[in-house]
């Protein structure tokens, strides 16, 4: 029953959202590799802006 709801909601979400918009597990996958990258080229920059400081302070 379950099953088949589920095959159902999702025929039906192609249908009004079209194929290329509903979301799959690839997709999802890939968005959390961005949002990580994302994330570590931000810590990264913060660390560099931060030992920056931190050389000017020790002059």
């Amino acid at each position: 029953m379950i099953g088949a709801t589920a095959g159902l909601i999702y025929r039906v979400g192609c249908s009004v959202l079209g194929q290329s918009r509903i979301p799959t597990a690839q997709a999802n996958a890939w968005a959390a590799v961005c949002a990580d990258r994302q994330r570590a080229q931000e810590r990264a920059e913060l660390e560099r802006w931060l030992a920056t400081g931190r050389q000017r302070r020790d002059r």
